[in-house]
């Protein structure tokens, strides 16, 4: 135990010696007693993102000194750091941290800024888990700099502890511009880097109408800043991680925000990641409280976490007034698309799906293994909202509960208290929830029929069609435009011989063209599989394949209780 409460402290000074290398320098100062040991965790992942991201292999050059002496140190696992002080007094911890990755749970440092997310680069000192920890920057005096952090003087700031830290992101620029909205007691900030490419007054007036929809969507909004960090990009980029008080949302190109569909993605985003403000920062499963960013800390609620958030997000822009109703058809018409143009619910529940994104990560993954769980997630969410509202309750009901129950509180919960909220809404007797869960949620039942059935109810048509691809539909096989193989589907014959990766050089004797309109009862296809060229004949199926997903809208007015601005 410490004598007294002015010898804890912890000290970051961060500063630059090569720009362009994109190494930072780290020296943190830390008080110890004599005869001390002290565990230097760097964290292997991030809040937001569940898979291993390792920093530590972006640290070089640690050392560890007293009075200007080196002092030993050893590492028992690949991101813990451990030294013995000896004496009383404070000691040095330097290191160099490479900040080379532009993504909103990243960090960059360049000629123009420095961006720091301090999961990536900061220790938790595991004897000092509730210590105060200092950051002082050493940059030019023209940067401005965008942090939930309190600004204590000049370029110092104070977190109240390592996980007040990790949830406050960092971006110092000259080129920053700040502007902000207010509601209530709370202010809202908008920061940006990079180019500005659309009407500002107009975007805060998008951001004040979702906002304002949130809040009383929750019923409050307990803190007095909230801060949206863009970084503006001139390549593409799509990307946002939610903070307790910040997000950060990377977007590129900067210039495309002059096209609509374009300011839709980053409004959509930011929508997205203020929802997590409550859902996920403060209404998190039981494992995510606090985090342990050592290891592997398995979740089987991604679908509350992602898809309900994924749902939610979209469904304020609607009643804020923002998408017209033929707009948010539209992003349900993607996301029932983007569902059955795989088949992984045959292999993979949501919760299985969940449980192993420590496995798959958030790439692809190998054919039809998985679900998304921001994509199944929210259709799943959007089933379970339509059969709600027809019991005179709703998805907003519910996670305002799971606010109120499970996130004011901190107590956080379990998929089962999820389960049993909305289940509490349906009369006793009545088993359609529980029914559900087994079917789309724990199992690995086609939902599309469950979903067709519920959108009919309140008036919405979902329409299948095939067009002129006969390939992709009467063969079961999709190529891009020059001709490679992406996916074959497992129920056709083409899957027993044709490969993911060939090419198609030629079909019936002629050059491959992907704009071939007839359909003819075989095919002979002559592809290039890994330099070898290889002919493959092809009987027309007689099931179809790879339909493509339309919503009609109803013809009146019937889902304006559900869905009403």
């Amino acid at each position: 135990m410490f004598e007294s409460q002015k010898q804890r402290y912890m000290h970051y000074l961060i500063s630059r010696k090569s720009v362009a290398s994109q190494f930072i320098q780290i020296e943190i100062s830390l008080a110890c007693l004599d005869h001390e040991t002290l565990d230097l965790q760097l964290p292997a992942w991030r809040p937001g993102r569940y898979e291993m991201a390792n920093y530590a292999q972006k640290i070089r050059g640690f050392q560890v000194k007293f009075r200007g002496k080196d002092i030993a140190w050893n590492k028992p696992t690949k991101d813990l750091w451990q030294f013995r002080a000896d004496e009383k007094g404070t000691y040095q911890i330097i290191y160099e941290f490479y900040a080379n990755q532009m993504d909103a749970g990243g960090s960059w440092s360049d000629d123009v800024q420095l961006y720091l997310n301090f999961t990536n680069c900061a220790f938790e000192v595991l004897q000092r888990k509730m210590e105060n920890i200092t950051i002082e920057l050493k940059i030019p005096e023209s940067f401005q700099v965008a942090t939930s952090m309190p600004n204590r003087e000049g370029f110092k700031f104070e977190a109240t502890d390592f996980q007040n830290l990790i949830d406050s992101p960092l971006l110092a620029s000259e080129n920053l511009k700040h502007f902000q909205y207010k509601i209530a007691h709370t202010t809202f900030h908008l920061w940006f880097q990079g180019e500005i490419h659309f009407d500002m007054d107009g975007l805060i007036a998008i951001f004040l109408a979702f906002t304002q929809k949130q809040i009383l969507a929750f019923g409050e909004f307990p803190s007095e800043d909230y801060h949206f960090i863009f970084q503006l990009l001139p390549y593409p980029h799509y990307h946002g991680v939610e903070h307790a008080m910040s997000t950060v949302i990377t977007f590129g190109p900067a210039e495309s925000l002059k096209e609509k569909n374009n300011l839709d993605k980053l409004i959509g985003v930011s929508s997205h990641e203020l929802y997590h403000y409550w859902n996920v920062c403060r209404i998190r499963p039981k494992e995510l409280l606090p985090f342990d960013l050592s290891k592997e800390t398995y979740l089987d609620t991604g679908l509350v976490l992602e898809g309900v958030t994924t749902y939610m997000g979209d469904l304020m822009l609607l009643k804020s007034g923002y998408y017209s109703l033929t707009e948010y058809l539209a992003i349900l018409e993607k996301q029932i698309q983007r569902e059955f143009d795989g088949l992984g619910w045959k292999n993979q529940s949501i919760v299985e799906s969940s449980l192993d994104l420590w496995v798959d990560g958030y790439k692809p993954g190998i054919p039809n293994k998985k679900v998304n769980i921001y994509n199944r997630g929210a259709l799943i969410t959007l089933c379970l909202d339509l059969m709600l509202v027809s019991e005179g309750s709703s998805i907003e009901e519910i996670m305002k509960e799971m606010w109120l129950n499970y996130g004011k509180t901190q107590l956080g919960y379990t998929l089962n208290d999820y389960e049993e909220l909305i289940t509490k809404k349906f009369s006793a007797g009545n088993n359609s929830i529980q029914n559900f869960f087994q079917s789309f949620v724990y199992g690995k039942e086609d939902i599309f029929n469950t979903l067709e059935k519920l959108l009919a109810g309140i008036g919405v048509k979902v329409i299948q069609e095939y067009n002129s691809d006969f390939l992709v539909h009467r063969y079961g096989i999709k190529f891009d435009p020059s001709g490679k193989i992406i996916e074959v589907h497992p129920e056709s014959k083409a899957y027993y011989q044709v490969m993911l990766g060939d090419k198609i050089l030629e079909l019936n004797g002629i050059e491959f063209s992907a704009e071939i309109t007839h359909e003819p009862s075989e095919v002979t296809l002559i592809l290039l599989r890994w330099g070898r060229i290889i002919n493959v004949d092809l009987k027309k199926d007689p099931t179809l394949y790879f339909p493509n997903y339309s919503l009609m809208a109803p013809d009146k007015v019937g889902y304006q209780e559900m869905w009403k601005p």
